[in-house]
């Protein structure tokens, strides 16, 4: 092994050493609402005008918090309950054409409280092709970052 005092060994190990690690002040976890599944006045064509048809949502939100234990109170997390209740809102509200402008509001929605700093949505229908479980869109976005 070279001596350290050898010119530029130092330097070089400097480089390959990893920094120290020091404690994170947050940390990230994912909330999750899978396969939900709604009736939805959503579609384009006349015939999907007149009633209501089911959709799956998935949505997978990340969010931020202090990195330190956990404690057992609803009230000291973000809770999925503001998912569910939004998901439950827009199958009730009025007639949506498209599934990337649905897909937009719950992305909207996922990433409404300050916490939440990512977002994934998947919506589908489930009775247009009978050779598939479902066809739709994926949206993914992101809390925009303070400057």
């Amino acid at each position: 092994m070279p001596d350290e005092s050898q010119s530029g060994y130092s330097s070089i190990m400097n480089v390959l050493r990893p920094p120290p690690r020091t404690a994170a002040v947050t940390r990230r976890y994912d909330l999750v609402l899978r396969d939900y599944v709604g009736d939805f006045r959503i579609g384009v064509w006349d015939h999907e005008k007149t009633g209501t048809q089911r959709v799956r949502v998935s949505l997978t939100v990340t969010v931020e918090v202090p990195n330190r234990p956990f404690v057992d109170d609803l009230d000291a997390v973000v809770s999925y309950e503001y998912l569910i209740q939004g998901v439950e809102a827009f199958s009730r509200s009025p007639h949506i054409q498209l599934l990337e402008v649905l897909a937009e509001k719950l992305l909207a929605l996922c990433l409404s409280p300050p916490q939440a700093v990512f977002a994934r949505v998947q919506v589908e229908k489930l009775e247009i092709l009978p050779q598939a479980a479902g066809v739709g869109v994926v949206l993914t976005g992101a809390r925009d970052q303070p400057r």
